[in-house]
């Protein structure tokens, strides 16, 4: 295993949740789960300013959330938002204050997972192809802020998280669920506890999805911009 204490710098609070930090050389963003903004903004290209951006809502890890935040890009199907720099001539002590937050973090790099068909053989013998698919060994930060495993399956659009080593608990939504190298697969959004017949909750899951998988989920402009950052490498 890759040593991901580096990446911890890039996960960052957003509102109930957290968010995690990416980016090029000009720009940064944080990515996290569209659940943990207090709303959405309005579904308008022209909206204006002030109604895309959120007061006091990122903060460090550990620290007071004061740094405030324009949404980019959410879609809540997927359950993913995508967070900039607030305007920088409205809200230039604003954007001072988004860019000191997200400055020193280490970007976190965007992982490819290479999905395949496996074969499926019928009942006749014949043989179909399923649905695309691939597995992949995966990481998630705790409250804490120590990475344990999980075992993660991603399809065309989502990635499901099993075998996880600890609970998957509130406040992880938006932290960023990465492979053995650091590179970030998905967002923790939705996690599924054990439940005996009448309905009782038996511990805390260990479990779930479907989790955003970014290469699916991220707008395509965003990917772009990240490629960017790889060919600096």
């Amino acid at each position: 295993m890759a040593d991901k204490t580096q990446w911890a710098s890039a996960v960052v609070t957003v509102g109930a949740g957290r968010g995690f930090v990416v980016g090029n050389r000009r720009e940064r963003f944080v990515v996290t789960a569209g659940h943990c903004l207090p709303e959405l903004p309005p579904y308008h290209a022209a909206s204006y300013t002030e109604e895309r951006t959120y007061g006091a809502l990122l903060g460090p890890i550990d620290g007071d959330q004061i740094v405030c935040a324009e949404c980019l890009f959410a879609d809540p199907i997927a359950d993913i938002a995508v967070l900039g720099t607030p305007d920088g001539q409205e809200l230039y002590d604003e954007a001072q204050a988004y860019e000191a937050l997200v400055g020193g973090a280490t970007p976190v790099p965007i992982a490819e997972l290479t999905l395949v068909r496996p074969p499926i053989t019928l009942s006749t013998g014949a043989t179909m192809f399923g649905r695309p698919m691939a597995e992949s060994e995966g990481w998630m930060l705790s409250l804490d802020g120590r990475w344990f495993r999980c075992d993660v399956t991603a399809t065309s659009r989502s990635l499901w998280i099993a075998n996880a080593a600890e609970a998957i608990e509130e406040g992880m939504s938006g932290s960023p669920i990465v492979d053995e190298v650091g590179k970030a697969l998905g967002v923790v959004c939705i996690s599924a506890g054990f439940k005996t017949a009448d309905g009782r909750e038996m511990g805390k899951p260990r479990e779930g999805g479907p989790n955003p998988l970014l290469t699916a989920c991220l707008p395509g402009w965003l990917l772009s911009e990240l490629s960017e950052a790889d060919e600096d490498e």
